[in-house]
């Protein structure tokens, strides 16, 4: 008798971890393209930059726009910033790397002068996570969408983005120029 509940349990057990693994696959997964029912351009929207003063999407002077939203207390967010500090180079060659903070605006402060941030950092709690939710994304941290010159969304990614990723995504549009 307890063998067989025991092997109930364990069934029970495997069942659920494969429906659990099949319904969070769509949570965790990082997607590099942009799904369908998206936003599939880079709208308008205006923030405040951490600085104290606006930061407007439009018009940004035909270039690639990385655009990053992360937080100071999210370390995969943290370790990413060299990164997009190290991308920032690409300036000159057309690339603009845009930071949206969903966090405080004095805490941000704090980490940009830390880190020597180089790039466009804006502050928003609200705008920023209704932002993140038009391209698709619930709320998750780091988010980073990669838009061309003329506003299409080229690339997105949950999570913490990689050297590789950074590298993929720089390399496919400024060697095809």
């Amino acid at each position: 008798m307890r063998r067989s509940r025991m092997r109930l349990a364990y069934i029970a057990l495997v069942i659920l971890a494969i429906l659990g693994g099949y319904l969070g696959s769509d949570f965790l997964r990082s997607s590099d393209s942009p799904r369908p029912e998206t936003e599939q351009k880079l709208v308008y929207f205006q923030l405040p930059t951490s600085r104290g003063g606006q930061w407007s999407s439009s018009p940004v002077p035909a270039k690639v726009v990385l655009v990053n939203f992360w937080a100071t207390w999210c370390l995969p967010c943290r370790s990413e910033i060299p990164l997009l500090i190290a991308a920032q180079a690409y300036h000159n060659l057309g690339l603009q790397v845009v930071g949206i903070a969903i966090d405080d605006e004095e805490p941000v402060r704090r980490f940009e002068d830390e880190v020597g941030m180089n790039y466009i950092s804006l502050v928003s709690r609200i705008g920023g996570t209704e932002l993140m939710r038009r391209y698709g994304n619930p709320g998750h941290l780091p988010f980073t969408l990669v838009f061309s010159p003329e506003g299409i969304l080229l690339h997105r990614k949950t999570g913490e983005i990689s050297a590789s990723d950074l590298d993929h995504w720089l390399r496919r549009h400024f060697l095809k120029q």
